[in-house]
């Protein structure tokens, strides 16, 4: 049987710039014309690298779908660290970040339905980055929760199904089987679960 290819990881400064031009075209490629508009050497005469340099890092289409989602919580995670906590307790907080990333997902709906289809993808040889994926995501919202401060393991089990929420109402929605209004509905919804932890009880 065939092994899976693995992707490269860039090392030199060079080599990161060549990786995020690719990311950044492939994002655009997408906001722009949806999955089918996303061909690999349309790709790599975009972001001026070789076909070959660009199956280095992205054996595969899903793979650069894999890669563009997990730099976007990257990016994410240090963006919220760098801002101030809005609302004064835990559920206002998160409720106020997952409605604002749905209002985001609403504007490229395209793109996210393609990053969404790749991030439940069950193939073994996917389950690495997409597990990456998923903690990355959940230290976006811990940090939202508790403004940085430390999360005990009664939080992080709530804000694990709070993500299960937000990962079914935006399935939901993209399939045509519920609203956009719907969608918020639920996510504000399951963000109850939090209760009204204030910040002082959460830090």
């Amino acid at each position: 049987m065939r092994q899976p290819a693995t992707p490269a990881t860039p090392s030199t400064q060079a080599q990161h710039d060549r990786y995020q031009r690719m990311l950044q075209m492939g994002t655009a490629m997408l906001a722009n014309g949806g999955e089918d508009a996303l061909q690999m050497k349309e790709l790599a005469e975009r972001a001026v690298v070789s076909l070959a340099t660009l199956y280095r890092y992205f054996p595969s289409k899903d793979h650069l779908l894999l890669a563009i989602t997990r730099s976007r919580y990257e990016s994410a995670l240090r963006r919220v660290a760098g801002e101030q906590p809005r609302g004064d307790t835990v559920r206002e907080r998160v409720t106020g970040h997952l409605l604002r990333e749905f209002r985001a997902e609403q504007r490229d709906q395209r793109l996210t339905a393609a990053l969404v289809r790749v991030a439940t993808d069950t193939r073994p040889e996917y389950q690495p980055v997409i597990a990456d994926i998923q903690q990355l995501h959940l230290r976006v919202l811990e940090h939202v929760a508790t403004a940085g401060g430390p999360v005990d393991a009664g939080l992080r089990r709530r804000l694990l199904i709070v993500l299960d929420v937000f990962g079914a109402a935006t399935g939901r929605w993209l399939a045509g089987v519920s609203s956009a209004a719907e969608a918020r509905f639920e996510i504000r919804v399951g963000c109850y679960l939090l209760g009204d932890i204030g910040k002082e009880e959460a830090a």
